[in-house]
C-alpha cells in the first residue's frame, strides 16, 4: 500500500516537471527562427487520497467477524438449546410414564429410560456446551446483560454455587420451571448444573436410579428450558428484526466511541479470554506436580475439559484469520506491510492448535493426562506456546495495530 502510494507520488512529480518545461518552450523550437507564444499549460496536480485506511480495515473485519463467526455461533447455541431442551423433555417423558406405570400391575415398564437414553441426553449437553465454548471469549451485547454470561456458566466456582444450587431445586416441593430457574442461584442455571445432574458423582444421584430421580429430571428439563431462553434472546438482540446489536458493533456506536474502540474490546476479550485458558483451564489444572488438580478442570464430572480448550483454541485461530473473510493477518501483510509479525503470530497460534490436537488423540481423559508423565509434559509445552502468544497480541500486535487494550473482567467466567 505504502510503497504504491510513494510510486504514484514519483509518477505525478515527473509529470508535474515535464509539462512545467514544456510550457517554458523547453521542448526546442526552430534555431534562429520567429514563433509565437508556446501555450502555458498548468502542471497536473495529482491528488493522492489512499484506497483505505486502518480504520476502513477495521470495518472490514468487523463486518466479516459478525456475519461469519459470532451471528452464526449465537445461531447454533440457539439451535443446541432447542436440541438439549426436547431431549430433556423426552426423557423426562419415559420417565414420568415408567414412573406412572410402575404403581399398576398390570401395566408394563418397558418404556422406562435406560442407559442409552441418558447418553442421549448427555451428548445433547456436550454439543450444547460445544457451541457455547465457540463464543465463550465474547464479552459484549447481550451475553454480558442480565447476568447472563454467569447464568449460562459459573465457572470457576470455588463456594460450591453450582451444587448448593441444584440441590435447593431438588429440595423445592413445588413444580420448578425455567421462570423459577432464571430468578434464582446463579449457579443453578446453566451448563455446570446441567452437568451436575447428568454426570452424577455417586450412583444414587443418577436421573436413572435416584429414589428423587422425577424431581431431578424436572429441575434438569427447567434448566435446559433457562438456556434456551438465554439463547434465543442473545441471537435476537444481534439480528436486524431483534435489537440489532449488529449494526452498533460494525459501526462503533452505542456501547463503544468509534470502529477502533469495538476492535480494541474485541481485542481485549480474545486476549483475556486465551489468558483464561492458558492460566485458569491449563496451568492451575496442572499444578506443580503429578497428578496435578484435575476436580479444578472446568468439566471434572463428564471430563470433557480437553475437548472444551480444544474448541476455544481453534477459535483463537479464527478470529485472527477470520476464516475466508478479512482477517487480522491480512490486514497486517497486505495493508501494514508487516509480514514478519503476522508469521510469528500465525505460527503460533497453528504450533498450539496442532498441540491440543495431539493431545487430544492421546488422551481422551484429563484427569488420566494430568497423571502421566508424557501428558503433563505435553501440557507444559501447550502453556508455555500459549504464554509466547499471548505476548505477542499483548505488545507486537497491538503495536503494529495501533490498539489501547481496556480491561473487561471476565467476571468469573
Amino acid at each position: 500500500m505504502h510503497k504504491l502510494v510513494d510510486s504514484l507520488t514519483k509518477l505525478a512529480l515527473a509529470t508535474s516537471i515535464s509539462l512545467a518545461l514544456t510550457a517554458c518552450g523547453g521542448g526546442g523550437g526552430s534555431v534562429g527562427g520567429s514563433r509565437g507564444a508556446s501555450p502555458v499549460i498548468p502542471p497536473v496536480v495529482v491528488n493522492l487520497i489512499p484506497t483505505s485506511t486502518l480504520e476502513d480495515q477495521f470495518a472490514l473485519y468487523l463486518v466479516d467477524l459478525t456475519d461469519k463467526h459470532i451471528i452464526p455461533s449465537y445461531a447454533a447455541m440457539q439451535t443446541e438449546a432447542q436440541t438439549l431442551k426436547d431431549s430433556a423433555d423426552v426423557f423426562c417423558a419415559l420417565l414420568s410414564a415408567s414412573t406412572s406405570a410402575s404403581t399398576s400391575a398390570s401395566t408394563s415398564t418397558t418404556n422406562s429410560p435406560n442407559s442409552a437414553d441418558l447418553i442421549t441426553l448427555q451428548q445433547d449437553w456436550q454439543r450444547f456446551n460445544g457451541a457455547w465454548q465457540q463464543i465463550q471469549w465474547l464479552k459484549v451485547g447481550a451475553v454480558v446483560e442480565d447476568d447472563r454470561l454467569l447464568r449460562i456458566q459459573l465457572w470457576p466456582d470455588e463456594n460450591d454455587a453450582v451444587s448448593r444450587g441444584v440441590d435447593a431445586l431438588i429440595a423445592e416441593q413445588f413444580v420448578i420451571t425455567a421462570e423459577y430457574v432464571s430468578g434464582e442461584n446463579l449457579g443453578a442455571q446453566g451448563i455446570p448444573a446441567l452437568e451436575y445432574l447428568l454426570f452424577s458423582e455417586v450412583e444414587s444421584d443418577s436421573l436413572l436410579t435416584a429414589t428423587d430421580r422425577q424431581k431431578r429430571c424436572e429441575v434438569s428439563s427447567a434448566i435446559a428450558e433457562n438456556l434456551l431462553n438465554m439463547s434465543t434472546d442473545i441471537t435476537a438482540e444481534w439480528q436486524a428484526t431483534g435489537g440489532n446489536y449488529r449494526a452498533e458493533f460494525v459501526a462503533g456506536t452505542g456501547d463503544f466511541t468509534s470502529v477502533k474502540n469495538t476492535l480494541e474490546e474485541l481485542t481485549t476479550n480474545w486476549l483475556q479470554h486465551i489468558e483464561i485458558v492458558e492460566d485458569t483451564k491449563l496451568n492451575e489444572v496442572l499444578g506443580a506436580s503429578s497428578p496435578g488438580k484435575a476436580r479444578d478442570a472446568e468439566h471434572y464430572l463428564s471430563d470433557k475439559s480437553l475437548a472444551s480448550i480444544s474448541i476455544n483454541i481453534n477459535s483463537f485461530l479464527s478470529i485472527y484469520t477470520n476464516d475466508n473473510g478479512l482477517g487480522f493477518d491480512a490486514i497486517l501483510v497486505d495493508f501494514l506491510e508487516q509480514q514478519s509479525i503476522n508469521q510469528e503470530i500465525t505460527s503460533s497460534l497453528t504450533t498450539i492448535v496442532a498441540q491440543i490436537e495431539q493431545i487430544n488423540e492421546n488422551f481422551d481423559s484429563y484427569e488420566t493426562m494430568l497423571a502421566d508423565a508424557a501428558g503433563r509434559e505435553a501440557l507444559t509445552d501447550l502453556v508455555a506456546e500459549m504464554r509466547v502468544l499471548i505476548d505477542l497480541i499483548d505488545v507486537t500486535f497491538t503495536q503494529a495495530l495501533d490498539l489501547n487494550l481496556g480491561f473487561n473482567s471476565s467476571d468469573g467466567d
